[in-house]
């Protein structure tokens, strides 16, 4: 296996806050705590103090949560650390994507595990791996589907509320689609068992991604933290009540977003009130109205004494929304970074001084490794056409008229041409406003014309050549289309599931090697 190392801005595919943060360049720097780096790393190391009575009530918490199911050795391990005062964590989190979803999901995971690694021998302390499930969430939409192998396998129970709350009612269907999409490979029987016994309709959603990322990275030692959980609520408690009644992440997220609105577009607007309230089918947004409190589709009505004491009495049942969850996150783990994709880090800027006004430590902000990968024998195919690693990424359609051009049995340029037409028209010019300097906006039409008409001809020698060269032309479709099925980027489609099914668990193994969060380049893959 061979890596390309391509910088994100020669991919052409990437954001400019992406692009300004691999830099560490001076504006975005503003809104962020700590550089994305390992002194970034100590320097939140340091500032890390943990509530030992909240560290008591998450070991509780997750001890718990891992009980329902079959530990590893492994995790146990990180269990065990995590119960040591000077232990830290380093989180990546995710919707609940049915079977993992998209590779970019498995990706963030790997470079949570490898960071951990990474910061625990900087550091000379513990850290250990965690991904939070984004359980509460209740897009439908964003988890409900896989594409395995070119398949798109969609569940269709999938119903309103937190998503973690969903009963897996007849996903049997789509685990039996998920194993016949596989196709052949030395533990496609054991990806097809492992599919089975995580995906049963007795379980939620979050049931069945907590038991299949176990089973999957497990032996990584990976915690898995689930946030709909009451304890871990009572500890957010302070913030939720500072939210109702002060609306302070309204206030701050928009002071963030006047500076970030000068480079960026803003990610996320802040509302007056950050939460929703969780009932059974129903996750719903809390708003004012007069001198109460409504929770909207049909929800309960409070005064704001009466709404205090529910979120005092009851702080499961309020759940934090995209620019609160990392506030939660951060309050229950003695947390040093969080790893996320170019759309968490647009929000993740939006928070430094709501984290300040919470009085919560802000971690280090890492941008999770982009990969793609591409057989061999199509790396060699692309290289034979005298074209580099880095022009996979180019616009196809130019890069396709270039080739063709060179394979053309005949000249397919006519720059020459239409030089000496502008030469001739401007010759004709000067002698037509010699007879009637009217003359001369007939000239430069006819001549705009007769360019127009030899740059049609070149497009359509050039168009002869492609036709000339279809099989050429073929194979660099075939070859952009696996790298960027449906025009995107491989990663946002691809399901991590058919590689497992063909080398195991250790391809997982493969690709922590490749995924290095401290290395700001786009990796590509080649594959025998």
């Amino acid at each position: 296996m061979q890596v390309e190392r391509i910088a994100y801005a020669d991919t052409g595919r990437f954001t400019m806050p992406v692009l300004d943060h691999l830099a560490n360049e001076g504006f975005i720097r503003e809104f962020l705590e700590h550089p994305a780096d390992l002194d970034g790393l100590r320097q939140a190391a340091q500032g890390r103090h943990f509530d030992p009575q909240h560290r008591a009530v998450l070991c509780a918490a997750l001890e718990k949560q891992h009980s329902t199911g079959p530990m590893h050795d492994a995790v146990r391990a990180s269990l065990g650390k995590l119960r040591d005062p000077r232990c830290l964590t380093v989180t990546t989190g995710h919707q609940l994507c049915l079977f993992t979803g998209p590779l970019y999901v498995p990706y963030k995971i790997l470079n949570a595990i490898r960071l951990a690694r990474q910061a625990e021998a900087q550091l000379d302390r513990p850290v250990v791996p965690v991904f939070w499930m984004a359980s509460e969430d209740h897009d439908a939409a964003e988890i409900d589907h896989a594409v395995v192998n070119g398949r798109t396998i969609r569940w269709t129970g999938a119903s309103g509320g937190a998503v973690g709350r969903m009963k897996l009612t007849g996903v049997s269907t789509q685990v039996e689609e998920a194993i016949e999409a596989l196709g052949p490979g030395a533990d496609a029987a054991h990806v097809a068992n492992m599919l089975r016994d995580a995906y049963r309709e007795d379980r939620t959603l979050a049931e069945a991604t907590r038991h299949f990322i176990h089973a999957l990275f497990g032996h990584f030692g990976l915690i898995i933290l689930d946030g709909d959980d009451p304890s871990l609520k009572k500890l957010f408690a302070p913030v939720i009540e500072e939210e109702l009644l002060n609306q302070i992440a309204q206030r701050t997220v928009a002071y963030a977003n006047e500076r970030i609105e000068a480079r960026y577009t803003v990610q996320a607007h802040a509302r007056e009130i950050n939460l929703f309230h969780l009932r059974p089918g129903h996750r719903s947004r809390i708003v004012q109205d007069a001198d109460h409190y409504q929770v909207l589709d049909g929800g309960p009505r409070w005064t704001l004494d009466e709404m205090l004491l529910e979120a005092r009495i009851r702080p499961q049942d309020f759940s934090p929304n995209v620019l609160l969850r990392p506030v939660y996150q951060e309050v229950v783990l003695p947390n040093i970074a969080y790893i996320g994709g170019g759309g968490e880090l647009a929000y993740w800027i939006q928070l430094r001084w709501l984290f300040q006004a919470m009085r919560v430590p802000m971690p280090v902000v890492f941008l999770r490794t982009s990969a793609a990968s591409i057989s061999s024998k199509q790396m060699r195919q692309w290289t034979e056409l005298q074209l580099t690693p880095q022009q996979l990424f180019a616009p196809l359609d130019a890069l396709k008229a270039e080739v063709a051009k060179k394979g053309a049995g005949f000249r397919t340029d006519l720059a020459e041409e239409l030089a000496e037409l502008e030469k001739l028209y401007a010759r004709i010019a000067s002698e037509a406003t010699k007879a009637d300097a009217s003359l001369r906006g007939a000239v430069e039409a006819r001549q705009k014309q007769a360019l127009h008409g030899v740059q049609r001809l070149e497009k359509g020698m050039v168009r002869a050549a492609k036709h000339d060269q279809a099989v050429l032309m073929g194979r660099m479709d075939a070859i952009h289309e696996a790298l960027f099925p449906g025009g995107g980027l491989q990663e946002r489609k691809d399901n991590i599931l058919p590689r497992i099914a063909a080398e195991g668990l250790a391809a997982l193994d493969k690709w922590i090697d490749v995924l290095d969060p401290l290395d700001p380049t786009f990796a590509l893959v080649i594959e025998d």
